[in-house]
């Protein structure tokens, strides 16, 4: 009886968690469709720029400031014009970089 229980209990558990995992896949998955999505930088708005790796409000606000001042980019390099970006924060978002 107590065997009984334990897997019973090991099963109801499973069940539980598995419905939890199947809540969180919907997040995960427009998380990493997100991430991989090409970004514009002549066109892209401040919350598409924050998806970027290493790039918050302020170095957004930086990207989109320097391209309404001086022009679009002419190509993914000059990002590392703007304040605030170097070349890691390139070297990290270079494969979904376009113009």
């Amino acid at each position: 009886m107590k065997n009984i229980s334990s897997l019973l209990l090991i099963a109801l558990l499973t069940c539980f968690s598995a419905v939890s995992i199947a809540k969180q896949m919907p997040e995960q998955a427009k998380a990493m469709d997100v991430a991989s999505q090409a970004v514009d930088i002549n066109q892209a708005s401040l919350d598409d720029l924050i998806s970027l790796k290493g790039v918050g409000k302020k170095r957004a606000q930086a990207i989109i400031s320097y391209r309404e001042t001086n022009g679009k980019f002419a190509s993914v390099d000059d990002l590392l014009k703007v304040k605030g970006i170097g070349a890691k924060v390139l070297a990290d978002n270079i494969q979904r970089l376009k113009i």
